[in-house]
């Protein structure tokens, strides 16, 4: 049941929705009936909270075992008010069964003023059977950021990050 990702021809997009945006293609053969894409914002190199999920990424109303879905994502920041600042981080997923655009809030905090994404260069394949991290944004508020990808052991030396991971369910 491998799982195998990559960069999908939306990235072309990235001037257009922004430099905090980037795109993948995810493709599954197996047989495990439900994918979630997770949303969690790490602190000082660690999971902190969740910000969001999106359930059943793989869903077909035909039910078959071979899926795709490309996710589009976009971070941006907004004022809202004279002191608070929000994250707004919208995701489209393109497969089989349609389109979609969710988009989440979360709060952003004015310090962390250095941003950078964290994406795969090159495909990648996996088994569906751990979380596996497909992408992320990191921030710190030093002007200063390490050069990141999304092993476990390097989100652990992250200051802030917003990191997408896929998991199955039973």
């Amino acid at each position: 049941m491998p799982v195998d990702l990559f960069k999908g021809e939306a990235a072309k997009f990235q001037p257009f929705l922004g430099a905090m945006s980037g795109a993948f293609k995810l493709k599954y053969e197996g047989s495990k009936p439900i994918a979630n894409l997770d949303i969690d914002i790490w602190k000082d190199g660690r999971r902190v909270e969740s910000a969001g999920s999106i359930g059943d990424l793989f869903y077909s109303p035909d039910e078959q075992s071979n899926n795709e879905v490309e996710v589009i994502i976009s971070i941006d920041t907004v004022t809202m008010g004279e002191k608070d600042e929000s994250a707004i981080i919208k995701v489209s997923t393109i497969g089989r069964s349609g389109s979609s655009l969710l988009t989440f809030q979360i709060p952003w905090d004015k310090k962390l003023t250095a941003r950078g994404l964290i994406q795969d260069a090159e495909p990648r394949s996996f088994t569906a059977d751990q979380a596996v991290h497909v992408f992320g944004m990191q921030a710190t508020s030093s002007n200063t950021m390490r050069t990141s990808d999304l092993s476990t052991e390097s989100l652990s030396q992250t200051k802030w990050a917003l990191v997408f991971t896929l998991q199955f369910e039973e």
